[in-house]
């Protein structure tokens, strides 16, 4: 339930963005979700088609690109992927 807002939120920026580009249609949007978002691309998929309508966005193609977590070690400040938990590889923080 938590996509409706989302989904909410992607129209009115695409919509905002392509006024002021003074697009007449939109016909694709990429969604990059991490990981941790807990996410449904279905779920953003049925709200989409039904929020859209009526929109610059009715009819856009939704393409999903998943992206994996990325954490930063607020002791150290290194970079690591989401894979080796939370605890830090480099200095165990």
């Amino acid at each position: 339930m938590h996509e409706l807002p989302v989904v909410e939120d992607v129209i009115r920026v695409v919509g905002e963005q392509a006024e002021d580009r003074h697009l007449k249609r939109v016909s694709r949007i990429t969604l990059v979700i991490g990981e941790l978002s807990s996410v449904i691309d279905e779920s953003v998929q049925m709200y989409f088609e039904l929020l859209a309508e009526g929109t610059l966005c009715e009819g856009a193609a939704l393409a999903f690109e998943h992206v994996p977590a990325t954490l930063r070690c607020t002791a150290c400040g290194s970079e690591f992927p989401h894979t080796h938990g939370f605890s830090c590889p480099r200095c165990g923080g």
